[in-house]
Parts: structure tokens; sequence; C-alpha cells
């Protein structure tokens, strides 16, 4: 078998440079050194590829020539180049933001407003769609706002609040709603960034059980009274332990219903 390896190494020189690679059999248990292929099973479809567009990319592209820009764009999300399918984009600030923000600081959601995503984000987006009219985005939360926090933080883990779940699943659909008016539909959604990890910059810790409850009772019936069609994701994490998280939050969180069916063939790490 023969496949062709598209490869981009700094050290080498190399950049999108193709050369083929040719495996063959081998009696050999080695397993560490052996790529098992069967070509007559097949799983999950791979429905593309993507990279995320943070605040800080979209910045540097909002303020370098803008020609350059465009070719950059181009070489990322045209289809006679790399063709991106998915941008991954931040709900709320995130490690890669300028500065840390929420869409509201009170209660009733009254001042709720995007705003610091139409200084650079929006645009970005908007020039990227303009390249690939079929692309699709990926929308993930960081961290709800602080006051909805029991450590009344963005950073440093802490809690979604239970008394405040109602109120962040109608954030969430004010989000979407924003951005649907800005003619930037969100196809999928993850529940939270790494919901296993404590971070220095915005992050909130949820179990499997906590993240497959505020899908099940509050996100999934929230959007859907709003007639919003975004799918969810579970465990937007690392890769390690997503079987027995999945397991437990589709099964033993009885969320399974709740969740898009492609949700065991993310790929976590996105880069742009």
């Amino acid at each position: 078998m023969e496949i062709e390896k598209i490869e981009t190494n700094l050290k080498r020189n190399l950049k999108l440079h193709s050369s083929s690679v040719k495996f063959t059999s081998n009696a050999s248990r080695i397993e560490n050194q052996v790529i098992r292929i069967n070509p007559s099973f097949t799983f999950q479809e791979i429905l593309g590829f993507g990279g995320a567009l943070t605040e800080s990319s979209c910045y540097l592209l909002n303020t370098i020539d803008s020609q350059l820009a465009d070719t950059i764009l181009d070489l990322y999300f045209s289809k006679d180049n790399l063709n991106y399918q998915f941008a991954r984009i931040s709900i709320g600030s995130c490690d890669f933001s300028l500065k840390s923000y929420s869409y509201s600081y009170e209660n009733a959601l009254s001042d709720f407003s995007i705003r610091q995503d139409l200084k650079y984000v929006v645009p970005i987006i908007k020039s990227a769609q303009k390249k690939n009219k079929a692309l699709k985005f990926f929308a993930s939360p960081w961290s709800p706002p602080a006051f909805m926090k029991d450590n009344r933080n963005l950073y440093h883990g802490g809690k979604l609040q239970p008394q405040y779940r109602k109120l962040w699943a109608e954030y969430l659909v004010k989000y979407v709603t924003s951005y649907q008016a800005q003619g930037i539909p969100i196809s999928y959604m993850s529940i939270q960034n790494e919901p296993n990890a404590k971070q220095i910059w915005e992050s909130c810790l949820y179990s499997a059980l906590e993240e497959a409850d505020l899908l099940r009772n509050y996100l999934y019936p929230t959007f859907k009274k709003n007639y919003l069609d975004t799918q969810f994701f579970v465990w937007d994490h690392n890769k390690d332990n997503i079987l027995e998280r999945s397991m437990q939050t589709l099964i033993d969180g009885n969320s399974l219903n709740y969740t898009s069916r492609n949700c065991f063939s993310l790929v976590y790490r996105w880069t742009f």
C-alpha cells in the first residue's frame, strides 16, 4: 500500500512537501512499529479539518497588510489550498484573547453583547466565509461569566453554580442567535473547553455527570425551545480517558440522545 504524505517542517525547510510512503506486510509482532490497516473495516466518517480563529490570530490578521491577510486566509480556507471545512471559535475570552471578557455581567443578561467579538473576530470569520461558503463553526466556552461560578472568577477552574445552569443555557442561546444575526451559524458546540483542567486562565470544571446534567436538562431543551439545531459535544479535552469519560457522560449520565452523532470523532487540538 502506498499513501501520499504532506509535511511541513521548519527545521527541514519543508512547506506542504509531498512524498510517498509505502507500507509493507510484516510478520513480526512489534506493536509500536506497526500500523494495522484493514480496508474492509470502516468506522466514523471524517467530516473535515479546520483551525481555531482566536481573538489573537484575528487581531493579527486585522492589523497586518490587507493583501497578506487575504493571502493567508486563502491558503487556509480556499478550495485550491488547504480547504479547511471547520473553524473553532471561543465563546467569550480564552487564553488566546487580548483580554478577559464575558458577554454579560448581569443576572438578567440585559447587557448581553458580542461587541468585543465584532472588533476582530467576526470580520475575519466573514472573510474566511468568502473563501469557503460551506465553512462550519465549532464554538467552545472557556468559562461562564464570573458571577455564575462558585469562585467568582473566570480563571482557576471553579464550577458553574447549580442555580445558574438555566441562565447559562440562555446565555449560550443569546450567543448563537447573535452570531446568526451576523450570518455565522454555529453548527457545533462543546459543553466546556477542557472540563477537567484547572488553569490560570479562563477555565471551569465539570465532572462527567455534571456535563450530562447540563446538557440533558438545560442546554438541549433550551436550544430546542428557541428552534436552534446546534449539535453538542462532550469531553472537549485531550484524548486520554476519552472512552471512560464518554461512557460516564453518555451512558451513566443518560445523555446519549442529546449529543451529536459525531461526538466520538472530534479531534480536539486545532491550531490556526
